[in-house]
């Protein structure tokens, strides 16, 4: 018995976290149209020079 307990709690602590971030995903979609013209678009060259 408690070995089913030592197995089964912490995959129900993961399987929560999974299910919450597909839900979040499943949030972030719908919000997203509205932000994208806010975001400001990185030039390509820009880009390359700031990693280095």
């Amino acid at each position: 018995m408690s070995l089913w307990l030592i197995i089964g709690i912490p995959l129900l602590f993961l399987l929560g976290l999974f299910m919450n971030a597909i839900k979040d995903m499943k949030r972030l979609e719908k919000q997203l149209p509205k932000y994208k013209e806010k975001i400001r678009k990185i030039p390509e060259d820009e880009d390359k020079t700031k990693g280095h």
